[in-house]
């Protein structure tokens, strides 16, 4: 597959002194060279002898990645943003730009937890209380005995609740999709299993889409609201994403520049992308700008600057460790000194990251799409962490993991691929249904 590189510059953000952000210089020198030097200082990558160290652009057609957008955050600001390649592979295709939508994938849920959080303050929800006293549409099985614990938010939000564990595939965009309610359920036309307490509530994480849809039931039992208007009015509107949206029929101006997926294969995928009904767990589209905003937020609330959706104090909470890596909706890195949170996301055709170290007001936001878009984010966390001087403790070396995997798919493409023809009545054994991990 021969990638064409197309590079497309954003204008530089600085916030201002109200929340807003105002438009700056686009072609500020210094800002310019740190760009230059975080596309050109990406880390090399070594294995058995063979050594690879190439430029974003190349790092990009190397691991058949079409587009990247990234924001990049230095003091609590949006030092710049920058789209790069483009929106699809093998059509009349305009460049990726910072104003460029994504699907978030489970990004999805940092921003459902703020949302409850938000109202758990407000005495909406208790952290504590068993979750079917906030269900009136669907409610959880009971697990083990009477006298078994509840599953509870607190629970929910730190992936503890013992919930059936995994993700979700996603619809094509003319198939129908199932309701909340028949996706908590596995019931046709959902593609998932049921959601059932599995094991012990508190007793151990297990990542589980299914637990976030039971929050999502639970906002709009308890609200009365649509869950895309509740995130609107909580998140969207008061932090200034107006490139964000929980719609899965996108609105048009949304959809014209939406970046269309693609496989590990470089292939797009089927009409774009894939539906994705459960919106707490994987529904949300964005751009890097906006939730670079949403991450600023949480980092200054957390000391005191900024409540536009938590308090001090509940922000702590949230960022808090609950059980292993969990916060309450985000990954938290244990042992950091500098206020350590992230997310990652992944759905099919798209791959997204961000972390945010709160205490120094550093962090980046990558979003990609394609399957293989992970593979990009860890090299440009590694190459932004040393342009702009993190904290020692946080700038980490590329893993054995990465390597790997970043090998794995460069031979891949390498790789010949011929058509070959399988008889139908073998192709018919493999019909079923299957759980596939996140």
């Amino acid at each position: 597959m021969r990638l064409f590189s197309v590079l497309s510059t954003s204008i530089v953000l600085l916030a201002c002194s109200d929340g807003r952000e105002s438009e700056v210089i686009r072609d500020d020198s210094e800002v310019q060279r740190q760009i230059s030097r975080v596309e050109t200082s990406l880390p090399s990558v070594v294995k058995d002898g063979r050594t690879i160290t190439l430029p974003l652009h190349e790092w990009m057609h190397a691991l058949g990645v079409p587009g990247v957008s990234v924001a990049v955050i230095d003091d609590y600001k949006i030092v710049w943003a920058k789209g790069y390649g483009i929106i699809e592979v093998g059509a009349t295709s305009g460049p990726v730009s910072a104003e460029t939508p994504f699907q978030a994938a489970s990004i999805s849920k940092p921003v459902t937890a703020l949302a409850v959080l938000h109202h758990v303050e407000q005495g909406t929800f208790d952290l504590d209380t068993d979750i079917n006293q906030y269900l009136r549409s669907w409610k959880l099985p009971e697990f083990g005995s009477a006298g078994a614990e509840k599953v509870t938010l607190r629970h929910l939000l730190a992936h503890t609740a013992g919930i059936t564990p995994g993700g979700f595939a996603g619809y094509k965009r003319e198939a129908l999709v199932p309701t909340v309610a028949e996706i908590l359920e596995g019931k046709s036309p959902a593609s998932n299993g049921p959601a059932r307490v599995v094991s012990m509530p508190g007793s151990t994480v297990s990542y589980s889409g299914l637990g976030y849809t039971i929050v999502e039931l639970a906002l709009i039992d308890r609200l009365g609201k649509p869950f895309e208007k509740i995130i609107q009015e909580l998140i969207f509107d008061p932090v200034g994403m107006h490139d964000s949206t929980f719609e899965q029929v996108l609105p048009e101006a949304l959809e014209a520049r939406a970046a269309r997926g693609h496989r590990l294969t470089g292939e797009v995928m089927l009409r774009g992308w894939y539906v994705n009904p459960e919106l707490a767990a994987a529904g949300l589209w964005t751009t890097p700008s906006d939730l670079a905003r949403l991450v600023i937020e949480v980092a200054r609330s957390k000391s005191g600057n900024s409540n536009r959706i938590l308090s001090r104090e509940m922000t702590r909470r949230m960022l808090t460790q609950h059980r292993e890596e969990m916060g309450l909706g985000f990954v938290i890195r244990p042992g950091s000194e500098n206020g350590f949170f992230a997310h990652s996301g992944g759905n099919q055709g798209y791959r997204c990251h961000f972390e945010m170290i709160a205490d120094t007001g550093q962090g980046i936001v990558v979003m990609t799409n394609s399957d293989a878009g992970g593979l990009i984010t860890g090299l440009l966390v590694k190459s932004v962490a040393g342009a702009y001087a993190w904290p020692s403790d946080e700038q980490r070396p590329v893993s054995a993991t990465l390597t790997d995997a970043i090998f794995a798919q460069l031979d891949r493409l390498k790789a010949p691929r011929r058509k070959i023809e399988v008889d139908d009545r073998i192709l018919a054994r493999y019909a079923g249904r299957y759980e596939l991990v996140p």
